[in-house]
């Protein structure tokens, strides 16, 4: 019966059209960079308050490289007591941490900033 041969050929149509749809999509996310999800941002930020010496994090910025590969930047305001030693052992401590916690995270960069000064 040639008219389910034109019906199978429509499905069929749809079904190739929906999945380039779908494939064109995560490629434009992966290539332009898709950003992780909020959950792994705030615990980024979560883990990074929590590190002692850190007064405040702000700044995420996350990106994909891959599906399961994310590269994080923050910036972070240190106590202006800490000397550059202490300052490294706890960026170094950070990324061990949040690396332990999200494995998906491969690098991620510390931007000191200091606090702005009000008159």
């Amino acid at each position: 019966m040639p008219e389910i041969d034109g019906v199978a050929s429509i499905l069929i149509g749809l079904v190739l059209a929906i999945t380039a749809v779908l494939v064109a999509r995560e490629c434009k996310e992966l290539l332009i960079g898709e950003r992780a999800s909020e959950r792994v941002r705030d615990s980024i930020v979560a883990l990074a308050l929590s590190e002692p010496g850190v007064e405040q994090a702000s700044g995420v910025f996350t990106v994909h490289l891959a599906p399961e590969q994310i590269v994080a930047a923050l910036n972070l305001e240190f106590g202006d007591d800490l000397r550059t030693p202490q300052i490294e052992r706890g960026v170094l401590s950070l990324e061990q941490r949040v690396q332990s916690r999200h494995p998906e995270v491969v690098a991620l960069f510390v931007k000191p900033r200091s606090r702005e000064k009000r008159i």
